[in-house]
Order: C-alpha cells, then structure tokens, then sequence
C-alpha cells in the first residue's frame, strides 16, 4: 500500500499545497518546492495535510504544517512531523527549529523546546520565515537531533 505521505514536487501538488496552507491563514508566497521538502498528506486522492522542511547547512526550519479543517483530530498533523522529523535524521542535521502561533502545545508534546530568538543559528534567523514572514510574538523553539 501507498504511503500517504508524498515529497510535493511538480507544479500540480505545489499548488494544491499552497492553497490549503492559505486556508489555514499560512503563509505559502516564499516555499520552493525545487529547493525545500515540501510533503503532502493525501487522503482519497487529496491534499488534506502539508508539512515543509527548509534546509540551511546543518539545521532545518519546520513549518507549513497545516491539516485540513473537516480531516482534523486523525493525528495527521503528528505523522507529517514524524516524517519530517524522521527526514532531518537521516541528513543527519543537528536540529530543527520553528514558528508557531497556534500550536505550541502540539509542539511541546513532539519534543520540541522554548528558545530565545537570540538563541536560533544565525542562518535561521536571516531566512524570510523569522526576518519577515512570522511575527515577532511567534514562539521559537528547537528540537535537537544530534545523535
């Protein structure tokens, strides 16, 4: 059986991707389906889930993680990060970090932590996510994947 998870890289998916992260009030004008893991949670044929990597050196940016309204409350949302968490190990990165406004908690209980702004690689901050796209009241917070 088909996993449904799938690296979003054609022109179709990436605007399907888009789409649902816009109705989820997420930003979409700066991801790059060339350049970032962009991957899609399908059900039935359809986008009903996004998660996104950027890679900078030995650190990634999670974000993009939305799940469709309707299909919620099904642990999509923990299977993209899984997967995504899963994919930052294999390129053996230090540590994942992101944005979020929503969904702290959710977070938290993937293992992520709090981290002063200050505190993010230098290369992380510079990228158009924490210079422009979130707002200064998002949380940081990091997942260290070292091993």
């Amino acid at each position: 059986m088909d996993s449904p998870l799938k690296v979003v890289n054609d022109e179709e998916n990436y605007q399907a991707f888009r789409t649902l992260l816009k109705s989820s009030s997420l930003p979409a004008d700066d991801l790059n389906f060339k350049k970032d893991l962009l991957v899609g949670y399908y059900e039935d044929g359809a986008m009903v889930g996004t998660g996104a990597l950027e890679v900078y050196g030995e650190y990634a940016l999670l974000r993009s993680l939305s799940v469709k309204l309707g299909t919620r409350g099904k642990a999509l949302g923990t299977a993209i990060t899984e997967h995504l968490i899963a994919e930052a190990k294999k390129r053996r990165l230090k540590g994942i970090f992101l944005l979020t406004e929503t969904a702290h908690g959710f977070f938290l209980r993937k293992g992520f932590q709090d981290v002063a702004r200050d505190k993010v690689p230098d290369v992380l901050r510079a990228s158009s996510e924490f210079s422009h796209v979130c707002s200064d009241t998002a949380a940081a917070m990091q997942l260290d994947i070292a091993s």
